[in-house]
């Protein structure tokens, strides 16, 4: 079941995000202009993809510590993905400042239509994840045998350090 609402949230939230670009694009290009006094359409998506995203990431997540959160909860993606998330978010937020720090008037694009598409991003990701996590989980050994944490370095068992050709998510090996 929850795969189900994984795959039928990740598919509206990738509609979200690229109905949240192509609406910035087109605002940018001078062909849509968002309404001034209500919130776009989008916005309201937000809802239908975060709450279920949020319980999926807490299912997702409920063996592991605060600290390591979007670790797990992003384990099953690629790591192109996760860097891609990472980067609308860090994207969108550098161009909410851009007219600020360059002290632009009215004619700079409405940032605020590519809001949304930080939660469609983030949502898109998790569900991807939580389809795709347990192919990681079900790799990960120590050099014993012993199956350990995704996220686990070491053994709980016997101490032995995780089997290497299996990456470490989210781990910088020095």
């Amino acid at each position: 079941m929850a795969r189900l609402v994984a795959y039928t949230v990740m598919m509206l939230a990738l509609l979200g995000l690229l109905l949240s670009l192509g609406a910035y694009v087109f605002e940018f290009a001078g062909i849509y202009s968002p309404p001034q006094n209500r919130p776009p359409l989008l916005f309201f998506g937000i809802f239908i993809v975060w709450f279920p995203t949020i319980f999926l990431m807490n299912k997702l997540t409920e063996d592991f510590k605060q600290k390591d959160m979007w670790k797990a909860a992003l384990r099953g993606c690629p790591p192109w993905m996760r860097k891609s998330m990472w980067a609308v978010v860090g994207v969108v937020s550098a161009l909410a400042y851009l007219p600020v720090v360059l002290k632009v008037q009215r004619p700079y694009p409405d940032v605020f239509v590519l809001f949304p598409g930080c939660f469609y991003a983030a949502s898109f990701c998790i569900t991807y994840s939580v389809i795709n996590a347990w192919k990681y989980d079900s790799t990960r050994r120590c050099l014993n045998g012993h199956a350990i944490s995704p996220l686990a370095k070491f053994c709980d068992e016997c101490g032995a350090p995780a089997a290497p050709g299996v990456k470490n998510v989210g781990v910088r090996s020095n």
